[in-house]
């Protein structure tokens, strides 16, 4: 994987086994691992045997509001799914 910054995880088996030790229904954050300046939240969505996400970002200086922004995004994955299953 390319580094796009300096916090990006560049290891196939860093990032998978990050991913793997985070719980299914906590969001995952990313603080400027994409882009600097940047702070991204996903939360994982499925359906049937399809995985995807729902995913935010914000400036880095609303970093402070990511957690609630993600907690939010989590709570509402599931309305925002079913209303695309139409």
């Amino acid at each position: 994987m390319s580094r796009l910054t300096s916090r990006t995880i560049t290891s196939d088996k860093l990032l998978l086994s990050r991913l793997a030790a985070q719980p299914p229904s906590v969001p995952v954050l990313d603080l400027q691992e994409y882009a600097v300046g940047t702070v991204c939240a996903a939360v994982p969505i499925t359906a049937g045997s399809s995985v995807g996400c729902l995913a935010l970002s914000l400036p880095v200086e609303h970093a402070h509001r990511l957690r609630q922004a993600a907690d939010t995004l989590n709570r509402n994955a599931t309305p925002v799914l079913l209303s695309l299953a139409i």
